[in-house]
């Protein structure tokens, strides 16, 4: 009866210990996982919403590698397709002209983030809930090697006035190598 008993405990130690180290590998690589080791790297959040919390308006930041010289991307969304928990209404289609994105491109110099490049307001040309900003810099980085990020807006035209336009969203840094 005590080999039995000895049996059972040495099993449970050795399922308890193979449980730790799968959850140490799991913590470690939560930990040790930064943005720059990220494929890409983006920011989001609710830009703007009405009074009644049934329209709203967001907006998303992304910075990446592209074709190795880097990539930016910003889009407003008037829709709530984030699987969040549903306050705005699922689709929000704004006619052409009404919903508009742009994006800065920064790069971290020894004095802080300078402005790399950016574009103007890119509007909807047809009736949608998005609109999208892209640019793939090519083979080599705009502004040299080094840590870039973007940063993105969005504003919808809702009852006789743009909204949403001076809330803007980082997305984080990210190495481009030279």
């Amino acid at each position: 009866m005590t080999t039995d008993v000895s049996k059972k405990v040495r099993r449970r130690k050795g399922v308890l210990q193979g449980l730790f180290s799968l959850a140490g590998a799991f913590m470690l690589t939560l930990f040790a996982a930064t943005s720059a080791s990220a494929h890409y790297v983006y920011g989001r959040d609710e830009a703007w919403s009405n009074a009644a919390g049934s329209n709203c308006l967001y907006v998303y930041g992304e910075v990446s590698h592209g074709n190795r010289g880097g990539y930016a991307k910003s889009y407003a969304l008037a829709s709530d397709d984030w699987g969040i928990v549903p306050s705005c209404i699922w689709v929000w289609e704004r006619p052409a002209g009404y919903l508009a994105t742009k994006y800065s491109y920064y790069k971290k110099t020894s004095s802080g983030w300078k402005l790399c490049r950016s574009i103007g307001w890119k509007y909807n040309t047809t009736k949608t809930s998005r609109v999208t900003a892209t640019k793939n810099y090519g083979v080599a980085p705009p502004c040299g090697g080094g840590y870039y990020a973007t940063r993105g807006w969005a504003m919808v035209y809702y009852n006789g006035a743009w909204v949403g336009k001076s809330h803007s969203v980082w997305s984080g840094s990210h190495y481009i190598e030279p």
